[in-house]
């Protein structure tokens, strides 16, 4: 199934399979949205989101690709809190890679479902924006970052 949600910083395209979500970007792609209560929960998990009456996602999510690394990657960004950040060298730390900063960075960058899966709160060790799902849309991962720091 295929879900939409247009929110502050452009359609949010999701797909839900099997009662999961296994993708999620912005994407201004244009597809319908299909009618389902899980689609509906998505939305309003996201309304929820950026409204600022909810910090978290509840919606059950499933990698559903990528290697075994990349999925280690995937599930330590799902415990950095709302509103902080991470450096690619502490999540490299956290997984017990230190030295797989770069491959940390890729592992973000092939992350399938954004917003829920935070890649966006990881940051160079210096503080700088690094890209998110690619150097054209640091702006849009500086937003995410910005909202989740308002009060």
């Amino acid at each position: 199934m295929i879900g939409n949600y247009m929110s502050p910083l452009g359609n949010i395209y999701f797909k839900i399979h099997d009662g999961y979500v296994t993708d999620m970007a912005i994407d201004n792609s244009g597809l319908k949205s299909d009618k389902d209560p899980a689609i509906n929960q998505v939305q309003k998990e996201l309304e929820n989101y950026f409204n600022h009456d909810s910090e978290i996602f509840t919606i059950p999510i499933k990698f559903d690709r990528g290697t075994p690394f990349q999925q280690e990657v995937w599930h330590a960004l799902l415990t950095i809190p709302y509103g902080e950040t991470k450096t690619y060298q502490e999540i490299a730390m956290m997984i017990g890679r230190p030295s797989a900063i770069r491959a940390v960075g890729q592992a973000c960058k092939k992350n399938p479902i954004g917003i829920i899966v935070p890649c966006h709160r990881v940051i160079g060790k210096d503080g700088s924006m690094r890209g998110y799902s690619g150097p054209d849309h640091v702006d849009l991962k500086q937003k995410l970052i910005d909202h989740e720091k308002r009060t």
